[in-house]
């Protein structure tokens, strides 16, 4: 027990008490909001009498719900409410924010790696001449990633649509690639050469500087660059109409699974507490359901603290 604990300490920010499993909080996105939906029923009377305990197997987000909303292994295309509400859109919404995290956070690290799997990130750019449309740049990097697939066959990807102090967007995307992928290097240079001629070879310069493709070796390197670069809050000029800000190539690639556990409404309280613990959230208002970046392990582990056992 003690080596558990020195591998998964607990912040000095969240205060356990007697009744919490020593050690078992772990949060993976350290600047990520909480999801939480508001209750109108009261604690004593509008329940069912029991409630849900939602983890991704082998991934870092779980969600705790007063009602059955057992999440899929799979992820649905976003739902577009409103004709014009796209047009409307304004800089990066924690809303956004928060899904794409929990996508990311819903992956299975061992399994992935088991596949031998690799993830590289990259970075792409635009030349001092650059497009003011962004669909138009879109437009380049789907033709991008065609090329990537003719070359190396469909695979799992995070894109993410940014823009410069200097006005130019930019792309950041994280690469979930098989062990069938040649080198880096070779990466590197396809990709290199492949944006530079689909964003219309401008200048010889933008052949070098365009791009930056670098592999990673651990998850926490990911959990860094998603946070620094990819879910980085962000505002952009008002009025400027930049349509979706992240999306995802192949999302059935990944493995993503989740498991579900009915526990009684006395100890769904005991979770939801331990789980505003982790989230910094304060208040003793009910809440119908609440989202946090935990890991799947310390999940089990609460859980069978708790008497439960994981299918």
């Amino acid at each position: 027990m003690n080596n558990l604990i020195e591998r998964n300490p607990v912040p000095n920010s969240i205060q356990t008490s007697s009744e919490d499993p020593p050690g078992f909080i772990y949060p993976t996105y350290r600047a990520a909001g909480t999801e939480a939906s508001r209750d109108e029923p009261s604690r004593n009377s509008s329940y069912e009498g029991v409630a849900y305990v939602s983890s991704s197997v082998g991934g870092s987000v779980s969600t705790l719900s007063f009602e059955d909303t057992t999440p899929n292994n799979h992820w649905s295309p976003p739902m577009r409410r409103g004709g014009d509400i796209r047009a409307r859109v304004r800089g990066f919404s924690r809303t956004s924010r928060r899904n794409l995290l929990r996508h990311l956070a819903s992956i299975n690290r061992s399994a992935f790696r088991a596949f031998k799997g690799r993830i590289i990130f990259v970075t792409l750019t635009y030349p001092c001449e650059y497009p003011k449309d962004s669909q138009l740049c879109k437009g380049y990097l789907r033709a991008l990633r065609k090329r990537l697939q003719r070359m190396y066959g469909p695979f799992a990807a995070f894109w993410r649509l940014g823009i410069q102090k200097r006005g130019a967007w930019h792309f950041h995307l994280l690469l979930f690639v098989g062990p069938s992928i040649g080198s880096v290097g070779e990466l590197r240079c396809l990709i290199s050469s492949s944006w530079y001629e689909v964003t219309g070879k401008v200048s010889e310069g933008h052949l070098h500087a365009g791009t930056r493709i670098v592999s990673v070796r651990r998850w926490r390197e990911v959990t860094s660059y998603v946070e620094r670069y990819m879910a980085k809050p962000e505002e952009f000029p008002e009025g400027l109409q930049t349509g979706r800000i992240w999306g995802v190539w192949h999302p059935k690639l990944l493995p993503v699974r989740w498991e579900t556990v009915e526990v009684s409404l006395r100890d769904a309280f005991r979770i939801r507490r331990i789980y505003r613990k982790l989230a910094g959230k304060k208040g003793s208002s009910s809440l119908r359901s609440i989202t946090v970046f935990i890991r799947h392990e310390n999940v089990v582990r609460l859980l069978e603290f708790l008497g439960y056992r994981m299918e």
